[in-house]
């Protein structure tokens, strides 16, 4: 487990590291409100460095033993099951992330968003599908809304059937 928890730490670190560099590409000048178009990515950069590195300490101070030799509570010990993969887990994060990126020109923001929060409700150890379906549309469609109608920030519908 801690093998896995320390790539884990590492990844995060190395997305940190992949936002700076690309944040500094960004060019410094315009922006509003006294924001450079680069402090969002530079903000998402420290939050990533910061998470990685608290992942680190935490994993460096980890005294659990290994999945393969945990033991349930009367003592037996136990097989890793698929929740208990941080990889796997992880996977289900990213595929979500990979597939909002990939489908939110086609089906629209509150559809491909509903797919990116099951992903990553079931990257959490989520069994219950439609019900992580049914609270990510209840987050996504008022989202929706606010920036389509409150802030003016144009966000697909679903552009399949024009909206």
């Amino acid at each position: 487990m801690r093998a896995s928890a320390l790539g884990v730490a590492a990844a995060v670190l190395a997305g940190a590291v992949i936002f700076g560099v690309g944040a500094m590409s960004i060019d410094g000048t315009g922006g509003y409100s006294g924001l450079s178009p680069r402090f969002l990515p530079t903000l998402v950069a420290v939050g990533l460095a910061a998470c990685g590195t608290l992942l680190a300490a935490q994993a460096m101070r980890s005294k659990e033993q290994p999945a393969s030799e945990q033991s349930d509570a009367a003592g037996s010990k136990t097989a890793p099951t698929a929740a208990q993969s941080p990889l796997r887990n992880l996977a289900w994060v990213v595929s979500g992330l990979v597939l909002h990126l990939v489908t939110i020109g086609h089906i629209g923001f509150v559809a491909a968003s509903v797919v990116l929060m099951v992903c990553v409700a079931r990257g959490y150890g989520s069994q219950r599908t439609l019900r992580d379906a049914c609270v990510a549309l209840a987050l996504a469609l008022p989202v929706w809304l606010v920036f389509s109608r409150v802030i003016g920030v144009s966000l697909p519908l679903c552009p399949v059937l024009g909206l």
